[in-house]
């Protein structure tokens, strides 16, 4: 089977957009209570207060739900570099901000789904993208407002620019996506095994140099102090701030799910299937996630690296959840390149249980394991036709 070759059914995919709408409600009704942490970090920007501090004695409007409350921390958490991202959009008001970051992250992976497909870089089932669309982790990340729809598509165009042979383009797009998350720098390894790799890593090391020179310039000293003390605190360990009690009009409706802010609607804070963890058994050990993570991408480095760098960058993301040992059901989009690009190849016997870690209910928190060991042995799901497409391909460096 040579998929990549068939004539592109467009009304296909155009009924593939059907859970845009879904998507869209649910992104409308719901407060994002984790955007609400990157808009308070941009806020606080923008007013020259540190992003890791809650400040809502000074104003009900830094009130952050759930992440926040009345904690001496914000929920901010990423490198202090990357809350200057945010600036543009908290100058916005809160739901039209959140709306607007929902629809970028929405139009983002929807251009590169359609460049792939449209330039073919490789053969993309119409019914994958439904499963996608209506998936729990894309669901939860609209609820929350979070950037891994994003992130992963930075991902991927550091991959084809490395492809192009565009080798600063690509390093510099993993450089920056370590100033944001940290842990997809993983994903350098993928590039270990290509002809380019010694370009790649000095290009990789002068722009995470560039970045780290841009944090010390313009992020004061205070900020990057408490960036290392608020990842440092368990989260169940939060020392509280300077109110001991929300003013009246702010908080948790009692028996609901609802929110109440001072700048936007009562919205819903959360939904039922964003409650589970993708690595919840190393939860507390940053340091054995690390080994275990670091190790499972290997693997894939050498299983893979002969047949396809495409296959080998996509196993290597699903490791970014055992490396993140507080990773939740959103970080399961790390899995859907692997699920897109390998659906039309694997057996049609098959093709539900490359669907689990996507559907499967949160709460049993077995997805991202699921996903990781999935990456292991995604080749015996395969055709041997398909195998030798994968080794052809690679000659031809796609």
């Amino acid at each position: 089977m040579n998929s990549i070759k068939k004539k592109i059914e467009w009304d296909k995919y155009i009924i593939a957009l059907s859970p845009i709408f879904l998507i869209f409600y649910i992104s409308n009704e719901t407060y994002a209570i984790d955007y609400r942490a990157f808009y308070l970090a941009g806020k606080s920007v923008l007013n020259n207060l540190n992003p890791y501090l809650n400040h809502i004695s000074l104003s009900s409007d830094y009130y952050g739900p759930i992440n926040a409350e009345l904690s001496k921390f914000s929920g901010w958490k990423y490198p202090p570099l990357a809350s200057y991202i945010f600036t543009p959009l908290a100058s916005l008001p809160y739901e039209i901000s959140k709306n607007i970051f929902n629809l970028i992250s929405l139009v983002s992976v929807s251009v590169l789904t359609f460049f792939i497909i449209k330039k073919r870089i490789f053969y993309i089932n119409p019914f994958s993208l439904i499963i996608v669309g209506i998936s729990f982790p894309v669901l939860s990340i609209i609820s929350r407002g979070q950037v891994e729809i994003l992130i992963v598509c930075i991902a991927l165009i550091s991959l084809y620019f490395y492809k192009k042979d565009k080798i600063f383009i690509s390093a510099s797009l993993i450089a920056i996506l370590s100033f944001i998350k940290v842990f997809p720098l993983l994903l350098s390894l993928a590039f270990i095994g290509g002809c380019r790799k010694k370009k790649f890593f000095i290009y990789l090391i002068i722009s995470l140099l560039i970045l780290y020179l841009l944090n010390l310039f313009l992020c004061p000293l205070e900020w990057r102090q408490t960036f290392i003390e608020r990842i440092t605190v368990p989260w169940n360990q939060m020392p509280i701030g300077e109110l001991r009690e929300l003013p009246q009009n702010l908080g948790v409706i009692k028996d609901s799910m609802m929110v109440r802010t001072s700048d936007a609607r009562n919205l819903f804070h959360s939904h039922f299937f964003v409650f589970g963890f993708a690595n919840p058994l190393l939860s507390n050990n940053l340091f054995l996630s690390s080994i275990i993570g670091t190790f499972g991408a290997l693997i894939c480095l050498f299983k893979y690296s002969k047949y396809s760098i495409t296959l080998c960058f996509f196993t290597i993301m699903n490791w970014i959840n055992i490396v993140n040992p507080i990773s939740w059901i959103m970080g399961l989009f790390w899995y859907v390149p692997l699920f897109i690009f390998s659906y039309e190849k694997i057996k049609p016997s098959l093709k539900i249980i490359i669907a689990l870690p996507l559907i499967l209910p949160p709460f049993l928190n077995i997805s991202g394991y699921l996903a990781a060991i999935f990456s292991l042995f995604i080749l015996r799901f395969y055709s041997k036709e398909n195998l030798n497409e994968l080794l052809i391909s690679n000659k031809k460096f796609l």
